[in-house]
């Protein structure tokens, strides 16, 4: 199982620093989603140009927050910018922030993801694209040269993993236990053709029983929101787990590593380690990280 980083920075020399460790560390990956934080694209092209070697990738896009055309253009210049060490993760945004905080419409999701990686996929290969769908249309071409980029889909529901294993490289998840990922990822994924799964885990070494207890007080404030949308509520259910700190990895160097070994025994190609403790517990998670490659 590779071991990669997820990182979420506000500064993008932060995002340089974090990765250049990763690097360091021999970690396969560099991961950063898009959320409210420094632009994911602009971020990652930076860390391109600075860090030579490192893999890199978003988890994930939202497909509503830019045309076809241009998620390609950015997706294709990042690639020619990194040497060919980029893949795009995409999928679909939450419904809470898709209208209340976007203003758009919500029906027909899967529907409308369909129609858009019709128009996006031909353009991340460098073709021109003449699609007519009900809600998304193209008749355009980009001039960018260079290698495609590679193409992971966010799924949860088997629809959508099957979908990740008929289009793409395989999924990407997040907040999504072991139990889960073999049991009903995997399957559907497989259904749809197959591909590599990345899961995507908080984690925070701790040194204590009360530091322990503290951590998980901070990872249920953090991770709130993911309780209350439907798509990984779901998922939670499906694990057992009750809050958001049950899906995250703390405890001791030992604790987190077997969870960690939980993982990889689930299935999963890659591990995308988000570290969300206290700077003195982060370096404690680097050492552990550094064990582990």
């Amino acid at each position: 199982m590779k071991i990669s980083l997820f990182d979420s920075p506000q500064v993008v020399a932060d995002g340089v620093a974090n990765a250049t460790r990763a690097q360091g560390a021999g970690l396969y990956r560099y991961w950063s989603p898009q959320v409210m934080n420094a632009d994911t694209m602009m971020t990652l092209a930076t860390v391109a140009a600075a860090v030579p070697d490192i893999q890199l990738g978003t988890s994930v896009m939202a497909m509503q927050t830019m045309l076809p055309q241009t998620m390609a253009q950015q997706s294709r210049t990042l690639n020619q910018i990194s040497g060919g060490r980029f893949t795009l993760g995409i999928g679909v945004n939450h419904k809470p922030v898709v209208t209340s905080r976007w203003g758009l419409p919500w029906d027909k999701p899967y529907s409308r993801f369909v129609e858009y990686l019709d128009a996006l996929q031909p353009l991340l290969a460098g073709d021109a694209v003449d699609v007519t769908g009900e809600f998304v249309s193209h008749n355009t071409a980009i001039a960018v040269p260079g290698e495609a980029p590679g193409l992971m889909l966010a799924a949860l529901g088997p629809k959508m993993l099957n979908l990740a294993g008929e289009r793409s490289g395989g999924t990407i998840t997040w907040m999504t236990g072991p139990n889960t990922i073999a049991d009903h990822i995997r399957p559907n994924l497989d259904n749809g053709g197959g591909g590599e799964i990345v899961a995507g885990v908080s984690m925070v070494v701790t040194g204590s029983d009360e530091e322990t207890v503290n951590a998980r007080d901070w990872a249920n404030k953090a991770l709130a929101i993911y309780p209350q949308l439907p798509s990984y509520r779901a998922v939670m259910d499906r694990e057992g787990a009750t809050e958001a700190a049950d899906l995250v990895l703390i405890g001791s160097a030992e604790e987190v590593r077997a969870g960690i070994d939980s993982y990889q025994n689930a299935g999963v190609d890659e591990i995308a380690l988000n570290l969300i403790g206290s700077p003195e517990q982060n370096d404690q998670s680097w050492g552990l990280i550094q064990t582990l490659v």
